[in-house]
């Protein structure tokens, strides 16, 4: 061994070993792990804006034909049904919880309006007769707010066999405004086979509208108008119409026709309601009519309000008879509600069949009867004449319903879905002998 060897080997106890500081070990790892977590908890707060933005959206998307809509309302009536002393709420009540054993002789007649006696003359002068049709410029002004023009455009073939665009002009009344879309009432002839229905808002701005659905036998349609497509300022002045009621009608009471009664879009007529007691029957129901003194021609179309600006009537043109057909003739808004609900809910509407009148308390009498409808005519392979039903027949009862008038007929068989099974009371006047039958009634849907 070396002296160099030996002098190393002496000293190897005293050699130093670098030992990194602790300190400086902890902060090489902690840095990247404060790094993570800071990327970490950016992330989730990005994540969660991202779907707090995009989830809505998204659902509605992938969601979009299960969407509950809101549906369509008008405020319940409760008019007075003098022929059995009580009062029937024809919209969401059903008139068969009524007791029929109610004497109607014990039920008192509508009272007499009180004579106004006066006792001292007030002098008018032509400022009180010009201030009189300011107070109705102001309701009419109000009330054009839900009236809006409704243009169509429509492919005939004109003499020469050469198909033509042509135009057509009518009033709309907004019934809603709920679930994205604007709810326009229209008379169903002047939009069914147009190819193009707008809204103008005014001579130079229109916004396209969609047939959304109708009823044939009333002439009634709903077209939509998505709210988004309509000017913010326009739709400050749109209002959606306030639906009144038309029981309490009495003839001489003014009114005011609207939208174009007289044939011209945007005209007004002032008058007074000259006769009511007439209705019509549709399939199923019957409607109320009242003419008034408006005038009238094959162009006439709108509203008839009243002097608080509430429509109580619609202007038609298909459903009117001999009698009145050169009368301003309107169907009463009040039995016309539950129509206006369904189609503008798109609510499949129930079919029986049968086209009845309300009986009258001597023809009861004669059938020994206390309630019922008279058919007058059975449909053809409607499912009222699929069961058995004839003309002449009489509807009592359906399932536990007792039958009052159409009306509540209608009410009662609209609580059905179609394919459900009715069992259906009836009392049978043709033949030598009258005899009480129950025949089951498979309900349908009624086709537009």
């Amino acid at each position: 061994m070396s002296e160099n060897e030996k002098d190393n080997k002496d000293f190897e106890f005293i050699k130093e070993q670098v030992i990194e500081k602790k300190r400086r070990k902890v902060k090489r790892w902690l840095l990247p792990l404060m790094m993570t977590v800071f990327m970490a908890v950016l992330f989730g707060m990005i994540a969660a804006v991202t779907f707090v933005i995009t989830e809505p959206r998204l659902y509605k998307l992938l969601h979009k034909e299960e969407e509950i809509k809101t549906p369509v309302s008008f405020p319940t009536e409760y008019p007075l049904d003098t022929s059995i002393g009580n009062q029937v709420d024809t919209d969401t009540e059903k008139e068969d919880d009524i007791d029929a054993s109610v004497d109607t002789e014990d039920v008192d007649e509508p009272a007499e309006p009180e004579t106004v006696i006066m006792e001292q003359s007030i002098d008018a002068d032509i400022e009180d007769f010009v201030n009189m049709y300011d107070e109705i410029r102001t309701v009419v002004y109000q009330s054009n707010k839900s009236l809006l023009n409704v243009s169509t455009t429509t492919s005939v073939e004109d003499w020469f066999g050469d198909m033509v665009e042509r135009t057509v002009s009518t009033t709309g009344l907004v019934i809603s405004d709920i679930n994205d879309d604007l709810l326009i009432l229209v008379s169903l002839d002047r939009v069914k086979d147009a190819s193009s229905i707008k809204i103008e808002l005014s001579d130079t701005i229109a916004v396209d509208a969609v047939l959304q659905d109708y009823d044939t036998e009333t002439n009634l349609a709903i077209i939509a108008v998505a709210l988004k497509d309509i000017p913010p300022n326009f739709m400050k002045n749109i209002d959606v119409a306030t639906l009144g009621e038309s029981y309490t009608l009495t003839v001489g009471s003014p009114i005011l026709a609207l939208g174009s009664p007289n044939g011209h879009p945007g005209s007004m007529e002032l008058g007074i309601i000259t006769s009511r007691g007439s209705w019509a029957s549709i399939t199923d129901n019957r409607i109320d009519l009242f003419n008034t003194s408006v005038e009238n021609n094959d162009n006439s179309d709108g509203v008839i309000v009243n002097m608080k600006g509430e429509v109580i009537g619609l202007i038609t043109r298909t459903l009117k008879d001999g009698v009145n057909e050169e009368l301003s003739t309107v169907i009463g808004i009040s039995k016309l509600k539950p129509i206006i609900k369904l189609i503008a809910n798109q609510t499949p509407r129930i079919y029986f069949g049968v086209e009845a009148e309300d009986m009258t308390e001597a023809a009861k009498l004669e059938h020994i009867i206390t309630n019922g409808i008279y058919i007058n005519e059975v449909r053809a392979k409607s499912p009222a004449f699929e069961a058995g039903m004839k003309n002449g027949d009489i509807i009592l009862q359906v399932d536990d319903h007792l039958i009052m008038n159409t009306n509540n007929f209608n009410t009662t068989i609209s609580e059905y879905l179609p394919e459900d099974e009715v069992l259906v009371k009836i009392k049978r006047t043709s033949g030598t002998t009258e005899k009480e039958l129950e025949l089951k009634v498979v309900l349908a849907e009624k086709k537009k």
